[in-house]
């Protein structure tokens, strides 16, 4: 009787011992799956983190989109210098979202996972937006600086190519009269001159890039010409005729070199400019659409969802 007595005791031992494991079995089970939950709520969370830094940078984003697309002007360029010190920053954040959505993408649920992913690719696609964008705006910056200055010395230099040639034909009158005009015209045309060369040394600092030396060589070599033809009016009125044609004789061989620098000059100045903008912002504005491209992709898609 004892051992049939005891050995239902045993095994009741047995079972309640079952039970209390039972019962802290469920409770281990029941915290695993608070704190998966409680994950990816944290994930949840920095997923909207994410995207609220997307939409922060966007203001720096849409700014300098708005730079990129304009054509060139003194506009343009000034609103490109405001933007400028803002991309590093706007990138900063941009990386930033990054970080949280791989950090939160393995917690999230498949459809969360697949706007996180789409929002990873907006943001990525805007990196590659502002990681091209400062060649373009510095390029811009110079074409718009460069431009009115070496447009208005070229019109300059027209005008005293002009002006030159009104002073030849007053001095090949030989006469008194004639020589004084020529005097007249050559002090005017090496005034203009000297004004065009100061332009294009400005527009050849603002645009180093687009060649504006060899506008200013051009001129160096019109002014060096100019100078020989004011001392032949001043020998002429002299009355040293030997002299007059000595000084002409030299100021028809520089003729002849300004001839031939003109010759390698491009059509104007702003052809320049524009080839130099194109060499240096070409490369850099195909990689800019086409990161460009990708965050419209996914900026479509998420708005989709």
């Amino acid at each position: 009787m004892a051992d049939h007595v005891g050995n239902p005791r045993r095994n009741r031992t047995v079972w309640i011992t079952l039970i209390v494991l039972g019962a802290v079995v469920l409770a281990v089970a029941s915290g695993a799956a608070w704190r998966v939950m409680g994950g990816r709520l944290e994930a949840a969370r920095q997923l909207d983190a994410a995207t609220l830094m997307v939409e922060r940078a966007d203001n720096t984003v849409i700014a300098c989109d708005e730079v990129v697309r304009a054509e060139v002007s003194p506009t343009i360029a000034a609103k490109a210098r405001q933007v400028a010190p803002r991309i590093e920053p706007a990138r900063k954040e941009l990386e930033a979202s990054l970080r949280l959505i791989d950090s939160a993408i393995p917690r999230l649920t498949d459809d969360e996972r697949r706007r996180a992913m789409l929002l990873k690719a907006a943001a990525a696609g805007r990196i590659e937006m502002l990681d091209s964008a400062p060649t373009i705006l510095s390029a811009n910056i110079k074409a718009a600086d460069a431009t009115p200055l070496a447009s208005g010395a070229w019109t300059s230099t027209l005008a005293a190519a002009k002006i030159t040639e009104r002073a030849v034909a007053e001095y090949n009158k030989l006469t008194k009269s004639g020589v004084q005009a020529s005097a007249t015209f050559n002090a005017q045309a090496e005034q203009a001159f000297n004004e065009s060369r100061d332009l294009f040394s400005r527009a050849a600092t603002a645009f180093p890039e687009a060649g504006m030396e060899r506008y200013v060589a051009y001129l160096d070599q019109k002014l060096k010409q100019v100078a020989i033809s004011r001392q032949s009016d001043a020998a002429w009125t002299a009355g040293d005729i030997a002299q007059a044609n000595r000084l002409i004789a030299a100021y028809n061989v520089e003729d002849e070199k300004s001839v031939a620098l003109v010759k390698e000059l491009p059509v104007t100045p702003s052809v320049a400019i524009a080839d130099a903008y194109k060499q240096l912002a070409d490369r850099a504005t195909a990689t800019y659409f086409k990161g460009r491209r990708k965050a419209a992709d996914a900026d479509k898609a998420l708005k989709a969802l």
